[in-house]
């Protein structure tokens, strides 16, 4: 089979890879590109999956970019199992693919996101009615399965019982989704409330009781210990608690890991992910890194830790690309901080940044709670550095915005956690900066340009 050749490889075909091949494309039009992955599908929205199953969007709705995408950007495609990366080679600068290629690239992107983690439970492995929740393929499969066994079990005259083990965003979205096509949901968790890592306690108490209405039972504090059936499928669980519970499939939605194999075999640095420097190139020559798989320093905290966030894969895949291509205004990657935007059934939850500060942080905290509105503020040294925004969007991205540029709030009416900011509220100053900010450096804020 003959190799390929390539000047600039892209290992992933999701939202840091595609937005890495735009930048490259926009600042290297004569260069050769090669898009890889094993998904056979065009890149999509991995966070509409769940919209898809619930029946909110349509299949063609979920693509990122028109048709005629590769084409139009001449960006060669090869999309299947068949093409997916097996072996990293960085000293010949050489990527060895499932159907036996070889790809010589310049220079490669690792942007292969995650991938589940499977709990070690007893009587979790090798089950056929267990589905994870990460892919198109993933959605679709759970899909299919809940509609087979709900079918199964009214034949039998009784409700279908789907077991999603994890309350992260993954598990509570593969919920809300399945709702549509099973009687009952039961999530497990082991923490002791729901999202554990976007929500603080009360405001979980709130999205928990709003999610139940829809028929999902959340149980914070329990986990399986053990599941039980017959041959090849689960039928029920023993938890944590000692009771007992009958259930018709499962989701292992506990988390994810950096998909990272592949990089640390060929010899890369890997801490909690990729180690990356603010170029976001890894250890390893001419190979670039961006999305899940890397591991990003908080801004607001110090912690290194994966970021896997849509809008931080998006932020690094442009800036990864920016760099491979040495575009001029490709500027240092120095880490981020977490926003999260998703909605459950009516419900819109908001968060960014540091929500549950530990008690020596030197933090200051205010809720603001009233029925199914919730709403939780963290200052420190006089600034914003988290928010929790349950049924409260307005003008989330302002708060958002504050935190990014550490905003001193004492230039703001003391009313501004109780109602969302406006621009109005800013200094003239800081308007001028926040609507301007792509402004040319050169001019004044009548547009005038300054004299030397």
């Amino acid at each position: 089979m003959a190799n390929l050749k390539t000047d600039y490889l892209i290992i992933g075909n999701s939202a840091a890879g595609v937005t890495a091949a735009e930048q490259i494309r926009a600042h290297d039009e004569g260069a050769s590109i090669t898009v890889v992955s094993r998904e056979p599908y065009p890149a999509y929205g991995r966070p509409l999956i769940s919209y898809l199953i619930e029946g909110k969007t349509a299949e063609e709705k979920i693509w990122l970019k028109p048709a005629g995408f590769y084409e139009d950007q001449r960006i060669e495609a090869l999309l299947g199992p068949e093409f997916e990366v097996v072996e990293l080679d960085p000293e010949p600068h050489e990527a060895r693919l499932a159907n036996g290629q070889r790809v010589a690239y310049g220079k490669c992107l690792l942007a292969t996101g995650s991938v589940p983690f499977t709990p070690p439970i007893k009587g979790l492995a090798g089950k056929g009615n267990v589905c994870t929740f990460i892919t198109l393929d993933d959605a679709k499969a759970a899909w299919d399965m809940a509609e087979q066994v709900t079918k199964a079990a009214h034949a039998q005259g009784r409700e279908s019982r789907i077991m999603v083990i994890g309350a992260g965003l993954i598990g509570l979205k593969a919920a809300e989704a399945l709702s549509y096509h099973a009687d009952e949901i039961l999530v497990l968790e082991l923490a002791p409330r729901i999202l554990p890592a976007v929500l603080d306690a009360e405001g979980a108490a709130v999205l928990q009781g709003l999610i139940g209405e829809h028929g999902i039972t959340c149980s914070p504090g329990v986990s399986a210990s053990e599941l039980l059936g017959e041959g090849e499928r689960i039928t029920g669980a023993v938890l944590t608690n000692g009771e007992e519970v009958s259930c018709d499939m499962v989701v292992a939605a506990v988390g994810v890991r950096p998909n990272s194999a592949l990089a640390v075999s060929a010899g890369a640095a890997q801490g909690r992910g990729l180690i990356c420097d603010e170029a976001l190139q890894t250890s390893l020559p001419d190979v670039y890194a961006a999305g899940d798989v890397v591991q990003v320093t908080d801004v607001l905290d110090g912690a290194e830790r994966p970021l896997a966030l849509w809008p931080n894969a998006m932020r690094q895949g442009r800036l990864a690309g920016l760099h491979m291509a040495g575009a001029a205004e490709a500027e240092p990657y120095r880490g981020s901080f977490a926003v999260n935007a998703v909605d459950f059934f009516e419900a819109s939850l908001l968060t960014a940044g540091v929500i549950n500060p530990a008690a020596d942080a030197g933090c200051e905290v205010r809720v603001i709670a009233e029925g199914a509105r919730y709403a939780k503020f963290v200052t420190r040294a006089g600034r914003l550095v988290g928010y929790i925004l349950l049924n409260r969007p307005e003008n989330a991205g302002i708060y958002t915005w504050l935190i990014e540029h550490e905003v001193l709030l004492d230039e703001l009416d003391e009313r501004i956690f109780e109602e969302a900011p406006a621009n109005l509220d800013f200094s003239q100053k800081t308007r001028w900066e926040r609507l301007h900010k792509c402004y040319p450096a050169d001019r004044d804020e009548r547009g005038w340009k300054e004299r030397a």
